[in-house]
This record gives structure tokens, C-alpha cells and sequence, in this order.
């Protein structure tokens, strides 16, 4: 049988056809994210389709559209090769033109992505966005480069999804926050970050990440993540973890200031001439202070 997608992974940390197992498992999820949602966006995209019916499609008809099998991990000298086939199910939908489609769009979103330089025009779907963020991911992780190769009709189509790339997208769909961890929940695998402006935002992250958030815990921290909006009152619910690391106690937005730093911010000296004080207080005998005085209480008296 035809190989139907080929993806080389290049880096330190995916050499010589060797990957690790939860590497594997952060891509294929991203993976399968992007063609479910380019599927969605394609089926939006047809106006003679009911929107009852689309919503059908989509639930019925997408996981089976899109289904592939890994047959192979390999070598690629010095990278790793996964190599994939459309399942039995897949091949056994009739529309199997329309699954090549979504492939295509998938990839050529893609590569739009990591070459938009204007920021004015930088229009993209985001949740496709977020989907090949989630991607990119594993260039955190070691990997350097990867290549996707569809292999259909005569000449197969061929994206690079670079760092630089990734840094493009990451910068439109991930949220950066810094904070003191003042409570963890394990369990709901929740968190929350108290910022310096005293604003508390609530974090979830993933059981792989749960070892090192605990180490985290009581401690100043920068959570890059996804943002995910309420859209009922277009604020933000909560930020999906996607990396975290620890902040320097000293660091100066989270330093107390004594009250003399504080004074000096504001322009205030202290006075080193005693003599400034001299005949200040109590005054002259006349000088109206205890008829200002008894004016005052009188007042706070009729309030």
C-alpha cells in the first residue's frame, strides 16, 4: 500500500529514529487537532449544506474521513521518520478526494502562517492557530525542523515547519503571564497565579506536567499558555498551560521597597537641618490654629 503522509523530525532529541513515547503523543494529538478543525473550516466554507447537516457531518463523518494508521517509525539519518497510511475505515469513505483537501489546506495554512510579516494582515483562524501551536510544541523539546511530505497524485506536497515558524505562530496564540503559586489543586490539575498587579488567574495543566508545577509551587513563575476566553463576557476564563518556569525572587517587579526607596521614588528627603523645625509649632499666640481646629471638629461633628 501507498504511503499517504510522511513527517521527518529533526533535532537533538528525536536522532536516529528514535522518539520519545509522550514527544509522539503531543503530535499526533496536535496533528489530528489541525485536520479536525481545517476539516470544520472547509465544511463551513460549503454554503448549500444545511447547518443541521454540517454538524452531522462533522460528528459522524470527519473522525472517519480523516483516520490514519502510523506503519512506520525509521531512520532518516540522522532524523526520525513517521510514516502514515490512511486507515481501512478511511479508505472505505467515499470522499476520499475531500480528505486530500483538508490535508492540503491544513499545510498550506501552515506555511502562510509562519510567513505572514504583517502583523495588519495576520488573519488566520485561531483555533487552527492553537491547533499548530500545539505542534510546535516539541520545539521546546529538542526538535529543530520538521518536514511534511503528502503524498498525492504526482508530485507530493512538501511544508517545513521551522522554530522561527513556530515563534511567528506562538506569538499570535499564546498568552504570557507572571506570578506567585499560590494554590495547586492535583487533583483538577488547577492552579492559580496571584500577578503583580494582585489580579488571581486560574491555570490547568496536564498530568506530564504535574512533577514539575509541584516544584514550583510557593514560588514566582512565567506561564506561557493558551488563553481561553469566556465569550459570554469576552474575559478570560483560564490559561492551558504550555510551559512554565521559575522567576528569580529579586526579580524587581516583585521586590518590597523599604520606606526609603519609596520616598526617594517620589522625590521626598528627609531633613538633615534640625534648625527648619525651630518656632514652628506651637506658633504665635494668635495665629488662629485652635479656632481652625474647633471650626474642623465643629464640622465633623455635624456631618
Amino acid at each position: 500500500m501507498e504511503l499517504f503522509l510522511q513527517v521527518s523530525l529533526e533535532g537533538e532529541s528525536v536522532r536516529w529514529g528514535r522518539i520519545p513515547i509522550s514527544y509522539l503523543a503531543i503530535f499526533l494529538a496536535g496533528f489530528q487537532r489541525v485536520l479536525y478543525r481545517t476539516g470544520e473550516i472547509l465544511l463551513d466554507e460549503q454554503d448549500d449544506i444545511e447547518p443541521d447537516v454540517k454538524r452531522i457531518v462533522r460528528r459522524k463523518q470527519l473522525r472517519q474521513l480523516l483516520e490514519l494508521d502510523l506503519v512506520g517509525i525509521s531512520e532518516g539519518s540522522p532524523s526520525t521518520i513517521l510514516s502514515f497510511e490512511r486507515s481501512a475505515t478511511a479508505r472505505s469513505v467515499e470522499n476520499g478526494s475531500e480528505a486530500i483537501r483538508i490535508f492540503e489546506k491544513a499545510l498550506w495554512e501552515l506555511e502562510k502562517m509562519q510567513h505572514a510579516t504583517d502583523e495588519s494582515s495576520f488573519r488566520f483562524d485561531r483555533e487552527l492557530l492553537i491547533a499548530w501551536s500545539t505542534v510546535g510544541d516539541l520545539f521546546r523539546r529538542g526538535v529543530s525542523r520538521m518536514n511534511f511530505t503528502l503524498h498525492q497524485g504526482v508530485s507530493p506536497l512538501r511544508v517545513w515547519y521551522t522554530a522561527q515558524g513556530f515563534d511567528v505562530i506562538s506569538r499570535h496564540t499564546l498568552t504570557e503571564i507572571e506570578g506567585y503559586v499560590f494554590m495547586v489543586d492535583f487533583k483538577r490539575r488547577r492552579m492559580s497565579l496571584q500577578t503583580s498587579s494582585g489580579e488571581s488567574v486560574s491555570c490547568i495543566f496536564t498530568e506530564e506536567q504535574a512533577d514539575e508545577i509541584a516544584g514550583m509551587t510557593r514560588n514566582y513563575v512565567r506561564v506561557k499558555g493558551e488563553a481561553v476566553i469566556n465569550p459570554a463576557s469576552s474575559k478570560m476564563s483560564y490559561v492551558r498551560v504550555h510551559t512554565i518556569e521559575p522567576l528569580s525572587r529579586n526579580k524587581e517587579s516583585w521586590q518590597s521597597r523599604t520606606l526609603d526607596e519609596l520616598a526617594m521614588l517620589q522625590g521626598i528627603t528627609s531633613e538633615t537641618d534640625l534648625k527648619a523645625f525651630y518656632n514652628t509649632w506651637p506658633g504665635e499666640v494668635d495665629d488662629k490654629f485652635e479656632e481652625f481646629i474647633n471650626s474642623l471638629r465643629k464640622g465633623n461633628l455635624a456631618e
